[in-house]
């Protein structure tokens, strides 16, 4: 595991130095004081490298799924916190960010497969619905998915610089608007 962490550590490095394109295989083993061989043994293709990081990412949403202290929270506001998490990884290193994006949209991943980030939204969403907290109306997964587009769609937005805001602020901005048509008691 050692290993694979300090290949992982090197090659991210290296993206953020010299960008994913600009990067190869070999210079990451050379970095990393590996073979290529072993490189290829813990990552079979160097994006696999990019999958590690969303990986990552999704560790931490399912962390806070699983909270039971988030729980306990509102939908809207499992929602937020959802939304903070996501943000909080993305904003703090936005060189990855822009990579792991670009990375993810080119490998087609997108199309081929329904993001997980949906289902967790799906769960909340159902709960609230389940608890009385969101009309009973509401589709569930229809839900899931506007706030998994919109998500996608400012991510992709604040990657181009083209908002002047956080995307933590924009994120939390959406929700908001998303809640005013779904809470119970607002129809």
């Amino acid at each position: 595991m050692a290993t694979k962490q300090k290949i992982f550590e090197t090659g991210i490095r290296l993206f953020r130095e010299k960008g994913y394109e600009a990067t190869t295989v070999e210079e990451i083993a050379a970095a990393a004081d590996v073979a290529k061989a072993t490189f290829f043994k813990h990552f079979p293709r160097k994006y696999e490298l990019i999958l590690e990081v969303l990986m990552q990412r999704r560790e931490k949403i399912n962390l806070a799924v699983t909270d039971e202290q988030v729980s306990r929270l509102s939908t809207k506001m499992q929602v937020v916190h959802l939304m903070n998490i996501l943000c909080n990884t993305i904003e703090s290193d936005r060189t990855m960010a822009v990579i792991s994006l670009n990375e993810y949209i080119c490998s087609g991943d997108l199309l081929r497969e329904e993001a997980p980030t949906i289902e967790i939204f799906y769960q909340t969403i159902e709960r609230g619905r389940q608890k009385g907290e969101i009309r009973a109306d509401i589709q569930s997964r229809v839900v899931a998915r506007m706030l998994w587009a919109y998500y996608l769609e400012s991510y992709i937005a604040w990657s181009r610089n083209e908002q002047e805001r956080s995307l933590g602020a924009i994120l939390l901005e959406g929700v908001e608007v998303m809640f005013r048509g779904i809470e119970a008691g607002k129809e």
